[in-house]
């Protein structure tokens, strides 16, 4: 193995904490699985997110064959003076 050095945000060292303590496993274990989890998903994607993917663009697609479009565009502007309106009210 190869020793590396890294730093993290204290919110990440405490949540690394718990979740190692959680699975049983050290701190080391549990970032170079991370590790591989981020490296692995660069070379194939994952089946659940394929599976996911497909519904959504099965969704897309009736939705497309239902020739649904919205009431009338909306102008950024518009929200932009419905948000400020909402905020003044407060």
């Amino acid at each position: 193995m190869i020793r590396k050095q890294l730093y993290i945000a204290e919110r990440q060292e405490r949540a690394l904490k718990r979740k190692a303590k959680a699975l049983g496993i050290s701190e080391a274990e549990l970032v170079r699985r991370a590790l591989d989890g981020v490296l692995d998903d660069a070379k194939r994607p994952r089946p659940r997110r394929l599976e996911a993917l497909e519904r959504f663009l099965e969704c897309a697609r009736a939705v497309a064959a239902r020739g649904h479009r919205l009431p009338r565009r909306i102008r950024r502007e518009e929200l932009y003076e419905e948000r400020e309106g909402r905020l003044m009210r407060r």
